[in-house]
């Protein structure tokens, strides 16, 4: 046996039998970020780093699901790109990140929302966690969201787009003041540049075609977060002489022939864009269905897993000319967001998630915020995160972050500063993803990468 493997092997007994009070046992990274559960990990820290100097931010997300493990691998990488360059000095010492992670269960189609709360508990009383990352699902993160407000510890919210995670902040401030969301932009933000893009999507097919786009089709989780936002376009979409002429809201369980049931039920309506409102699995069905029906109109929404590299293979190209809406892509919305796109793909292969982007950022943030308060309490550093505004914004991956007073996201651009805009994203022929014109209303032009392109087997007259 190696040297270097017995002294491992002693120092992990030396731990466990409780000696050497102090001593941090720095574990071997896990491969490329992989998600562990309960298991602290310093990916950058130097080796022999004392437990007192690191630390402990916690992961809460649905850990086995997408949402969970690009939660995970952004906050690895930054932690490690932190941690290497070296940590946060505060009182004129470095201290280091660390990671520790538990599984919420909340992507479940059978949401059991104690699982939740029981790994908030844990998390905290077991594990350590100063700080908290994550959250995916509303109805979970609803109820474990009081338990980490009750500890006053700060709380990146990078996966609920629901409003009222913020408007709590506002309503109650004293004890919601903890909670500041990095990734996505709110539901009613995402329902407006939904509505922005369909405004502009209604006049440019209308003059490639030559034709009246008024057709409209939600088909939907049967979720909450869906609720609100259907209701919005809805009410709006008849404003801009768009009508909705077919909504579908799923259950979570439904299977592919259900899909292919309403793609037809869809397309005998007359649809001229469908607009998915999506968040797990049921998108791949979706895209696969599409392309089996052929239903004579585009889609243009949410739908997250098309959003990973992966989503062409999974389904089998049946994704071509699904535009999605995304918080990142290889372009230049900030000086921020190319470099951490190719170091994301270099270290894991695979495209980063937004949640991935929300919590990349929100390590750096809490990195900047601890740095400023030169504190870890989280009382003392909200302050600081508060004067990240629209004046003085944090450059972050995902767009200039500027807390709003609810420490929800400004949403929108001003000149060539993007702060916390949805991109909206094709996949177009050989899996290449690309970020299409807006006509200006949700970004500039300067950020676009090509042209849309229809599906060949046209649009419902």
């Amino acid at each position: 046996m190696e040297s270097k493997q017995i002294l491992a092997i002693a120092l992990i007994i030396i731990v466990i039998a409780g000696v050497g009070v102090g001593l941090y046992l720095l574990l071997p990274a896990a491969p490329y970020g992989a998600v562990v559960i309960g298991q602290l990990v310093t990916p950058g820290a130097p080796a022999g780093t004392p437990r007192e100097r690191i630390i402990v931010v916690g992961i809460l997300d649905p850990m086995f699901e997408i949402q969970g493990e690009g939660a995970w691998m952004g906050a690895y990488l930054a932690c490690d790109q932190i941690n290497s360059a070296g940590g946060v000095t505060v009182g004129g010492l470095p201290y280091y990140f660390g990671l520790v992670a538990e599984d919420t269960a909340e992507a479940d189609a059978s949401l059991d929302i104690s699982k939740g709360t029981a790994a908030a508990t844990k998390i905290i009383t077991e594990d350590g966690a100063q700080f908290i990352i994550g959250g995916f699902r509303t109805e979970s993160l609803l109820a474990y969201r009081d338990i980490v407000m009750d500890e006053k510890m700060l709380l990146f919210g990078t996966g609920a787009s629901t409003d009222i995670f913020c408007s709590n902040v506002t309503n109650n401030y004293a004890v919601y003041k903890y909670f500041f969301r990095t990734m996505p932009i709110n539901s009613t933000s995402l329902a407006m540049s939904l509505l922005k893009y369909l405004i502009y999507l209604k006049g440019y097919m209308g003059a490639v075609l030559n034709t009246t786009i008024s057709k409209v089709a939600i088909i939907r989780e049967d979720l909450d977060w869906t609720v609100g936002m259907s209701q919005f376009l809805n009410g709006y979409l008849p404003l801009y002489n768009m009508t909705v002429v077919k909504e579908v809201p799923y259950p979570i369980t439904a299977e592919a022939a259900n899909f292919a049931t309403y793609w037809q039920q869809i397309d005998a309506a007359g649809a001229q864009i469908t607009v998915p409102i999506i968040s797990a699995q049921g998108g791949i069905l979706m895209s696969t269905q599409y392309a089996s029906v052929k239903p004579k109109t585009v889609m243009a929404g949410i739908d997250v897993m098309s959003q990973l590299d992966s989503y062409w293979n999974e389904t089998g190209g049946g994704c071509q000319y699904e535009i999605e809406l995304q918080s990142t892509l290889r372009t230049n919305k900030t000086a921020v967001t190319i470099p951490f796109w190719d170091a994301f793909l270099a270290k894991f292969k695979s495209e980063p998630l937004y949640t991935a982007v929300g919590s990349y950022d929100s390590m750096y943030i809490l990195k900047e915020g601890i740095h400023r308060a030169q504190s870890f309490n989280s009382t003392l550093i909200i302050p600081h995160l508060e004067d990240m505004n629209i004046t003085a914004p944090f450059e972050a991956a995902g767009g200039n972050t500027a807390f709003t007073s609810s420490h929800d996201l400004f949403l929108g651009y001003i000149g060539p500063k993007i702060y916390s805009v949805a991109l909206m994203c094709q996949w177009q022929a050989g899996g290449h993803k690309q970020v299409v014109k807006t006509g200006g209303l949700l970004y500039p032009d300067s950020i676009v990468t090509a042209p849309l392109v229809l599906p060949p087997w046209g649009i419902n007259p």
